[in-house]
């Protein structure tokens, strides 16, 4: 059987493909303790023994060395001596930030090294074959200054990335094809998703070639998610039906069977965010429910009442301001911390809750003391400051005006953001179509039927990972650590669909068998 390296191989998106396959992975290897988490568990359930079968390495990869790599693979039960040029391919895919379109992109990028220390580990391993994913953004990214891992010089200047390496790789003895760009979706993926795939093989052995496009249609939504349900009382689609049933091979050769569904955690939301959310038609977007909005009208007041209230009080945000700003200072209660536009923001939202609740008296007592701890005073106080302030708000909108603006469709891009939000890119997925890619962050879609973001066992469908396999570790996070963690959400969305994972594996697998 066949043997491969995987590198920064995340939570296994590519491992599933490579193993689905057939080739043993020998050696893993990623920085991240909850990836590890997730991957080790994954073999555990494969029956794939650590430290035995395989050896997941947590190591940041400026760290690894083709010594330590041969030092632990030749402790493994194959007894086999593996030295450089034995290893039949190395797959990988250094992270992306750097290249991504979506972000700042910066030549001078640390994490674009990453890149430069993958060209290590396979000059030292010397591989039969080369894989290399990444995002499309790495086709027009220039690297500065690169350092070349071949010659004790530097390219000067800014180098395409596919020129780099295809300089780098015909030093060393590879040939690199073509670079191709593949979509998820032409390989039974639910899902467009863009990737471009790099190729290349030793020059002593057998060409490789591309995977050819899966001539099914195209899997929808619909069909992706079937069978998560307890109310799905159809046939399900056989997507689904591989889902369940699992296409990742244990060490016996068999698959696993979905138990019981991991995974499903639902967000909760706030009865606003259901609301916002109730507006979105299947395939909207931001931009396209606003559209729509404007055309029709909506009488928002009746059929989302508290989102309604919500919007009304932030579209007054600068007047009510204001009035919070004076009302304290007449009542002795302001302090110089409370003179930012962020805690004037959160206490106007604050009294638009308290204005929500004045016919609920324990909720509203509820909210009123959360009010005196903002203020800092007594309930007494806050009680005072409440009744002064309240009929003092909303002047500029009042309730019937911002009402009737709605109904007519005079929404303004002030009105829209208090309704919506500036987050554009937020999608209601389409159940008759295939997903849009799938990324990291959770709030980005919302479920095609229900008025709340994708779990992540939904998103691990649209990126066709096994129902068996458990993601394990946080489910999500935020703030700062988005850059230092990588929870649930994050694994599913920055992993390798193991369907295209498989069919490029599978074209390595053809061109080892012919040599």
């Amino acid at each position: 059987m066949p043997y491969a390296i995987d590198l920064f191989c995340g939570a296994g998106g590519f491992s599933e493909g490579i193993l689905q396959a057939g080739f043993n992975i020998l050696f893993s290897s990623d920085r991240s303790p909850m990836v590890q988490e997730t991957y080790v568990n994954r073999h555990k359930q494969l029956g794939i023994k650590e430290g035995i079968d395989t050896h997941f390495e947590l190591a940041d990869i400026k760290e690894l060395t083709s010594e330590r790599i041969f030092e632990t693979i030749n402790r493994l039960r194959y007894g086999h001596i593996f030295k450089p040029g034995d290893i039949d391919v190395i797959f990988g895919g250094p992270p992306c930030q750097g290249f991504s379109r979506l972000g700042k992109r910066d030549a001078s990028d640390p994490r674009n090294m990453l890149f430069h220390e993958y060209l290590r580990i396979i000059r030292d391993i010397c591989p039969k074959y080369v894989v290399m994913e990444n995002v499309t953004g790495i086709l027009d990214m220039q690297m500065l200054d690169f350092p070349s891992v071949v010659r004790d010089e530097s390219y000067l200047g800014q180098r395409l990335v596919k020129e780099i390496l295809e300089e780098e790789l015909n030093e060393l003895g590879y040939t690199l094809l073509d670079v191709q760009v593949l979509n998820s979706a032409d390989f039974a993926v639910p899902q467009q998703r863009n990737r471009v795939v790099f190729l290349a093989y030793r020059n002593d052995v057998h060409p490789i070639e591309y995977p050819d496009r899966d001539d099914t249609p195209e899997i929808t939504v619909k069909q992706a998610l079937d069978g998560l349900y307890s109310d799905c009382k159809r046939d399900l689609s056989d997507f689904a039906n591989h889902r369940i049933k699992g296409e990742t091979p244990t060490v016996t050769g068999t698959t696993i069977s979905r138990k019981h569904i991991t995974n499903m955690e639902e967000s909760k939301h706030d009865i606003i965010v259901s609301q916002r959310f109730s507006l979105y038609q299947p395939g909207e977007n931001t931009r396209a429910v606003m559209n729509r909005l404007k055309e029709e009208g909506i009488n928002l007041r009746d059929t989302c009442p508290e989102l309604f209230n919500e919007s009304l009080f932030q579209v007054n945000l600068d007047v009510n301001s204001q009035v919070i700003h004076d009302t304290l200072l007449n009542l002795n209660l302001f302090d110089k911390r409370f003179n930012t536009s962020r805690w004037l923001h959160f206490s106007n939202r604050q009294l638009a809750i308290l204005s929500s609740l004045t016919n609920n008296k324990s909720e509203f007592k509820n909210v009123l003391k959360s009010l005196a701890n903002r203020l800092n005073t007594s309930i007494e106080n806050a009680t005072i400051f409440w009744e002064k302030v309240y009929p003092l708000l909303n002047q500029e909108y009042n309730s019937d005006t911002f009402h009737n603006l709605l109904v007519k469709g005079e929404i303004s891009d002030k009105i829209g953001e208090a309704i919506l939000t500036r987050k554009s890119i937020r999608t209601r997925l389409n159940p008759e179509t295939v997903s849009p890619t799938i990324v990291t962050l959770p709030d980005d879609y919302i479920h095609p039927y229900f008025d709340r973001v994708l779990t992540v066992r939904e998103m691990a469908r649209l990126q066709s990972f096994d129902d068996s396999f458990e993601f394990l570790g946080k489910r999500t996070t935020g703030g700062d650590k988005r850059s230092q963690e990588t929870p649930q959400f994050t694994q599913v969305g920055n992993a390798v669909p193991p369907l295209l994972a498989k069919a490029v594996a599978l074209k390595v697998m053809e061109a080892i068998n012919s040599n």
